[in-house]
């Protein structure tokens, strides 16, 4: 009975190790780190006294890790047991279990094995997308830790959980380097002023809207307040061809529907009280250049038909005018709001929709942006020091979580204010910190600090042990969780478990 107990306690307390380390390897985004951590894990978990992570590489073996040993002397080759393990290893693309090295026919009449006080080995090939890239290879000299079965199951879904997240890692790496060469080629090719980013989804934008520049064609800029749509249109006309030309902006929601006729085509002497002489309109005014609507969606129904003329024919006809006159202007609008619904409410007229949306550029709200916020906040950090004539202060970790949990409801805007905000406030040559954010952004450091063991943590745990206990069966892991099968599912797919 006690051996019994003594058995589910070890094997709850091995899964926990487990579960701990995919925590672990979820949250690792450096490379280096990661594998540091596979070995370190590996030799906690399976109690082993040294081990070391070898990669392949053209010219050889790389040990990128190693634990407890002489690196020189695997390097030259200097550990004919472990090396002869390792070939193996590698080229049957197997995991090999040594139980007992003295006993073992293979290995135990070879000198080294009785010079190192080798007793145990597990190795393993490392896997990334079908091909094996390296090994990890563990020891133990302990007659009381001799490795098992038991262990080498362990250690084969070790293996399994630390090639997925490598996997990942080099994938996030690939696409990094992407990013990096599609954010260097564009700033050569196109000039983006204000902007910055690294984010993957906002360097698409920037692509599209480099590829739509050069041409004429009306263009729309959707995103909440603060994402910089302004800087978008900016740089869409700074890369046309009309570059040297006019570039006027009509604010659609600033100018009271009676008056925004007028400033827009214009008006003769005469038309109305008050028009004593011709204006021209800023429609005209940007002849051969770019017109940006800003807040179009705040258009009035009214003025939405003319302008609709205008993007038609090119055509821009006066207050008091009797015939229009034509006019060559590139259109482009931005709104924060959802113009397909506000066609589907009757407020926005669906040809007009059609005639400026050409193209389409998506913003994303910073908070879909998660790299870009500490680029930003220190950005902000040191316009703002300069500017004030202070020195660059130092950016505490403990404040940089906190940005970057918080979900930014005013978007890019939102983070510039808060970081002009904390240089104003704190004394020169002193560290910025949380103690001196704003309140509504530091109350997120309270569910930042939270710890894990909330309700629903503990219950995507426990889908996570049983499935691995289960080997990955969900039909078993959900009888012993007293689940149904759909109703497993359906909580894996609330907790993002694959």
């Amino acid at each position: 009975m006690l051996e019994a107990a003594s058995s589910t306690d070890r094997k709850t307390e091995r899964l926990e190790a487990l579960v701990a380390l995919s925590i672990e390897l979820l949250r690792l985004d450096d490379y280096d780190l990661m594998l540091d951590a596979v070995v370190n894990r590996s030799l906690s978990i399976l109690k082993g006294d040294r081990g070391f992570l070898v990669l392949e590489r053209g010219d050889g073996l790389d040990f990128k890790v190693v634990r407890n040993w002489s690196r020189e002397e695997l390097e030259k080759q200097g550990e004919p047991v472990s090396r002869s393990i390792l070939a193996r290893v590698l080229e049957d693309r197997a995991p090999l279990l040594v139980e007992d090295a003295l006993s073992d026919e293979r290995f135990g009449k070879a000198e080294s094995i009785l010079r190192k006080g080798i007793r145990s080995v597990l190795a393993a090939p490392l896997e990334v997308e079908g091909e094996v890239v390296g090994a990890l290879y563990l020891e133990s000299r302990s007659i009381d830790r001799l490795f098992g079965p038991e262990e080498l199951e362990l250690f084969r879904r070790i293996l399994e959980l630390s090639s997925r997240a490598i996997e990942s890692c080099m994938r996030r790496i690939l696409l990094q380097q992407r990013n990096s060469l599609l954010e260097r080629d564009l700033l050569k090719r196109f000039k983006f002023p204000g902007i910055l980013t690294r984010d993957p989804g906002f360097l698409k934008v920037l692509e599209t809207a480099a590829q739509v520049a050069p041409s004429d064609l009306p263009v729309l800029v959707q995103g909440p307040t603060g994402t910089g749509k302004e800087l978008i249109v900016r740089s869409l006309h700074l890369n046309s061809k009309r570059a040297s030309r006019p570039y006027i902006t009509v604010n659609c929601g600033a100018v009271s529907p009676s008056l925004l006729e007028s400033e827009l085509f214009g008006h003769l002497r005469g038309s109305f009280t008050g028009a004593s002489r011709d204006k021209i309109g800023l429609i005209p005014a940007a002849h051969t250049g770019t017109v940006f609507l800003d807040e179009v969606g705040e258009l009035p129904k009214e003025l939405q038909v003319k302008l609709l003329r205008t993007l038609q024919f090119g055509e821009v006809q006066p207050v008091g005018a009797s015939r229009p006159s034509t006019v060559d202007v590139r259109f482009i609008a931005a709104t924060n709001r959802n113009l397909e619904e506000e066609v589907e409410a009757g407020n926005f007229r669906e040809d007009l929709l059609y005639r400026l949306n050409a193209i389409t550029l998506e913003l994303p709200p910073l908070k879909d942006r998660p790299g870009d916020v500490l680029l930003l906040f220190h950005h902000f950090v040191e316009v703002a020091a300069e500017q004030a004539g202070k020195p660059l202060p130092p950016v505490t970790p403990r404040l940089e979580r906190v940005l970057q949990e918080y979900s930014w409801p005013g978007n890019v805007r939102d983070l510039e204010n808060e970081a002009r905000r904390l240089v104003a406030i704190t004394p020169p040559g002193t560290p910025l910190t949380v103690e001196n954010l704003s309140k509504r952004v530091s109350a997120g450091e309270a569910a930042v600090a939270m710890p894990l063991a909330t309700l629903e943590e503990m219950e995507k745990r426990q889908i996570e042990l049983h499935l691995l206990e289960a080997g990955g069966n969900r039909t078993q892991a959900a009888q012993t969780l007293g689940l149904s099968r759909e109703g497993l599912r359906k909580k894996m797919k609330r907790y993002e478990l694959s």
